[in-house]
This record gives C-alpha cells, sequence and structure tokens, in this order.
C-alpha cells in the first residue's frame, strides 16, 4: 500500500471529521453512548476540526496519511511544554493493521521532537484491549484507570507515556508487522510506501 504523509490543512476538515465519526462509531460502539454515536457526534467533531485547523493553530501537529487521493488515518499531537501529548491517532475501519498509526504516530512524535518535546503520552479507553496492546508493543508504560470526561460522557481511561520520545520513534520505526519506509518528494512531505512484512 502507498501511502502519503502530510501536515492537515483547512481544506481538510471535512475529510478529517468524518474519518474521526467513523473510526469511533466503530472502535468505540461499547464505550460512548449510542445515542451521542448516532448523531450529535458529526456536528460535536466536525465544529472540534473546524477550530483546529481552520482558527489559530495550536504548537503542535495534525498528520494526515492518504491513499488514493483518500485519508486513511491522522494522527493530532500538541506540544506541552516539552511533552508531545498525542490527542488524536485514528486509521479508517477497513486499513488497519497495516501499520499506518504506526507510521502516523512515529511521524508526528518526530515532528514534536524537532519543536523541543523530550517525552509522549496520550490516553486510551480502558475498554479499547487493541489499542492498549497496541501502545505496549510500542514501549508504553500504561497507567491506572482514571475517570475522564469525553464529549460530555464519564469513561474510564489509561494514560500510555514514554518518559523518552526517543524511544516511542524508534519503536515505531521498526518492522514488526510492515516494513514502512519514508523517502523526501518534496518541501514539507514524505512519501510513504509500506508493505507487510512477508
Amino acid at each position: 500500500m502507498a501511502l502519503r504523509i502530510r501536515s492537515a490543512r483547512p481544506a481538510d476538515v471535512p475529510a478529517v471529521a468524518a474519518l474521526h465519526v467513523a473510526s469511533w462509531r466503530d472502535a468505540y460502539r461499547d464505550v460512548l453512548d449510542a445515542r451521542f454515536l448516532a448523531g450529535p457526534i458529526e456536528t460535536a467533531l466536525g465544529a472540534h476540526w473546524q477550530a483546529m485547523l481552520g482558527g489559530k493553530r495550536r504548537p503542535g501537529a495534525v498528520i494526515l496519511a492518504t491513499a488514493a487521493r483518500e485519508v486513511a488515518g491522522f494522527a493530532a499531537a500538541w506540544r506541552e511544554g516539552t511533552n508531545c501529548h498525542v490527542d488524536n491517532l485514528h486509521v479508517r475501519p477497513g486499513m488497519r493493521n497495516a501499520g499506518i498509526g504506526r507510521a502516523l504516530l512515529g511521524f508526528a512524535a518526530r515532528r514534536l521532537e524537532t519543536q523541543g518535546c523530550t517525552s509522549a503520552d496520550l490516553w486510551v479507553f480502558a475498554r479499547n484491549a487493541g489499542a492498549l496492546r497496541f501502545y505496549a508493543r510500542l514501549g508504553a508504560e500504561l497507567g491506572p484507570e482514571v475517570l475522564r470526561e469525553t464529549q460530555g460522557q464519564m469513561v474510564l481511561e489509561r494514560r500510555a507515556s514514554w518518559a523518552e520520545i526517543g524511544l516511542l520513534i524508534a519503536a515505531c520505526a521498526s518492522d514488526d508487522g510492515a516494513i514502512a519506509t519514508v523517502t523526501q518528494v518534496a518541501a514539507g512531505s514524505r512519501q510513504l510506501a509500506e508493505e507487510p512484512t512477508p
């Protein structure tokens, strides 16, 4: 699968919001309120991404992976002091487990490292066992369950953290499950060629 990885732009708001909605509806059916996932989520996430990409940018990066001109996934990471806080990492349903998430996470971490970040963290729904395994394989230290608010709902979450951002970057660059090569194709953009490990 050939992917193009680049920074998100204001024109990407509809595509990013639509992928975010599709990902939450697929992955969080048993975590978030069904009524919220059925309707209000579209307005909430549409407004969120309009503010994030259409307004004044927070220090950090929003990174897109596209395949055949379709958004395959995205990551959003913000600089909080010297910490890289990964706020979102989503891959289109049907395209998961192909190394896209790891490539996006590694790319975002490298971008934030250049902005002065030395550590990284994120929050994961405690019932999202697949995501917890994914981050544990990347060397995250997983904290205890904590009740936190998400879109007006109280949900148990766990913090995944890396004391050194370089450890996360190295883990994302490993060839476990997929071989990913990033090459420069133009200033400010990257071409990612990815194929499954035989």
